[in-house]
């Protein structure tokens, strides 16, 4: 006797739903950086509201019986995100699997379908981490970084400490250059701990370290253990994403970055759709959630760099 569709959905529900969480959130070095800090979190309500710490309470040396100054002081606010919602849709014709006899061969085109999701969610969700896919899509990297524009509903032309530190003269790379905006980025402890960027880019800056940095992820050992290897830079360590843009190094201090995920749309599996008119097994994945950082002053970017 054939699958019935309620099987089959409990089955994907079962077997494949937890996969492909887990393997997108260990796609990419920074999802996987983040799951490794527990900065994946899980969140609900109409927005995402974000508590922002830019400035200081009142403070000041004193002598004998000199007041305090007890006045309040604005110190925090709040950036707000919308959440960005995705889907994947996948359909099995009823004729497909009429032509199929036996539980198994069933099983194995829903395996190859739920595969394919799995991909189509990395590609196109990681994609737009780098690349602007328009308001309905992610917050960038490169828009929380940015000197410019508005991001959480806070503008970044206004307030200085919400901008990042952005170098876009590029140029011919040089480890001054990535130096120099390693220290921009740092302060105190505070400091990058991961550097993003190509292929083409790592390969110099393979070429220009000691041995004994290449291949080390000592400075992250949250992604040492999922297949990611780097190089050794300061406190940072040094990735390719091959996602990343050409030309670009995103240097970034994990601690204030954050992905938050709505806890009902997490790879959810659509109830059953049933069409008027066609006989088709008709699902669709849907997540949301927003990456964003909150305090882009300790992150930053270099742009053209060739």
């Amino acid at each position: 006797m054939a699958l019935t569709y309620d099987e089959l959905d409990a089955h994907v529900r079962d077997k494949y739903i937890p996969v492909l969480q887990d393997q997108y959130y260990k796609a990419t070095p920074l999802t996987a950086l983040l799951m490794a800090k527990s900065k994946v979190v899980y969140d609900s309500g109409k927005q995402i509201d974000q508590p922002v710490l830019y400035g200081e309470l009142p403070s000041g040396w004193y002598e004998g019986l000199d007041t305090f100054n007890i006045a309040t002081v604005e110190n925090t606010t709040l950036a707000k995100f919308d959440w960005k919602q995705f889907y994947v849709d996948v359909t099995i014709d009823g004729t497909t699997l009429l032509k199929i006899e036996g539980s198994e061969k069933i099983l194995s085109i829903v395996e190859t379908k739920m595969e394919n999701a799995s991909k189509t969610f990395q590609k196109q969700l990681n994609e737009s981490m780098y690349t602007d896919q328009g308001s309905k899509a992610l917050e960038t990297i490169g828009a929380g970084i940015a000197e410019t524009g508005t991001y959480g509903e806070i503008s970044k032309d206004t307030y200085d400490w919400w901008q990042g530190k952005v170098n876009s003269t590029g140029g011919a790379f040089s480890m001054d250059m990535l130096q120099t905006q390693y220290g921009e980025c740092s302060d105190g402890q505070a400091h990058p701990d991961l550097i993003i960027t190509t292929q083409a880019i790592y390969n110099k800056i393979w070429a220009r370290v000691q041995p004994v940095q290449r291949g080390n992820l000592d400075n992250t050992p949250g992604i040492a253990g999922i297949g990611f290897t780097g190089i050794n830079f300061n406190q940072a360590t040094i990735v390719v994403d091959n996602y990343c843009p050409e030309g670009y190094i995103y240097l970034l201090n994990t601690d204030f970055w954050k992905m938050v995920v709505h806890r009902k749309r997490d790879m959810y599996w659509t109830d059953k759709k049933v069409p008027l008119n066609q006989d088709a097994l008709v699902r669709q994945l849907l997540w949301a959630g927003a990456l964003f950082t909150v305090a882009p002053r300790w992150s930053g970017m270099i742009t053209g760099v060739t």
